[in-house]
């Protein structure tokens, strides 16, 4: 196969890096665009800006991973949060089609019961959780693809992602809260960017897919497993109950890929 150009947004984020590297490593063209540089360091959602990033950069295909993540800031600015998470999508989808894939979350499910499959029906607690069901339901509407990750982790020197973060709190000496009730699939960032790039790649597959990891875990053993890969210290994990109604309490998942490695192996490469 000759190499494409594949366009990742939001590539200075924590998963954008894995992404850009999986798309290196495949053999093929890595475009870049995000808000702090790249091939466009731009504004996605400024008017005309998607056509003129289209015509400069010239993709054949779309990872678009671009978002606002964080829980507080989309309960703050729900209209940005729906902007960015979904109108923002939508538009690569008209554009691009089955070559556009929008990366979505565990957090479009509602947590009450977990195990969730691609054809579990949605019901988004937060702000974020809400803007990124808009999103998929643009997407899908436009012929485009979504991925629905869950909580993902894996090394990153900004202190960004499950893992990293507890490992940045550990070497500053700060107690870290980690939920017992909270539960997700977590899966190594690396692991998620090879799924995403070669069901790009192939372009075939469901037009909505899971990318779940090997177990579904609480955060608290998450960071304890964590810890015991890595030889790092537990005495300042502290064990707590989630309380917040915006947080669902089960959103592991299963899909029809499998993860290749297990939770301990991937946690072995932090």
């Amino acid at each position: 196969m000759a190499a494409l150009r594949i366009l990742v947004t939001g590539s200075s984020g924590f998963f954008g890096g894995f992404v850009v590297d999986a798309v290196r490593r495949r053999g093929h063209v890595p475009l870049t665009t995000s808000r702090r540089g790249g091939d466009a360091a731009v504004d996605l959602c400024a008017p005309g800006m998607i056509a003129a990033v289209t015509e400069a950069l010239q993709p054949e295909r779309v990872l678009h991973l671009a978002a606002m993540s964080r829980l507080d800031r989309c309960e703050a600015d729900p209209d940005g949060a729906q902007r960015v998470n979904a109108w923002l999508a939508g538009q690569w989808a008209e554009r691009f089609g089955p070559a556009a894939w929008f990366t979505s979350t565990d957090l479009v499910f509602d947590g009450r019961v977990g195990g969730y499959a691609e054809n579990a029906a949605p019901a988004p607690l937060s702000a974020y959780g809400t803007s990124k069901l808009q999103g998929e339901e643009q997407v899908l509407r436009r012929g485009g693809r979504v991925v629905r990750l869950p909580l993902l982790f894996g090394p990153d020197g900004d202190g960004r992602g499950a893992t990293a973060s507890l490992r940045r709190a550990l070497d500053e000496g700060r107690v870290v809260r980690l939920f017992t009730n909270e539960y997700r699939t977590p899966l190594h960032a690396r692991d998620a960017a090879d799924a995403l790039v070669a069901m790009a790649i192939d372009g075939d597959g469901a037009q909505l897919s899971h990318l779940p990891g090997p177990e579904r875990v609480s955060r608290w053993q998450l960071g304890q497993r964590f810890c015991a890969a890595q030889g790092l210290p537990t005495a300042l994990l502290e064990p707590v109950e989630c309380q917040d109604p915006l947080r669902p309490r089960d959103v592991s998942m299963v899909g029809a890929r499998c993860a290749g490695r297990s939770l301990d192996e991937m946690l072995g490469d932090g």
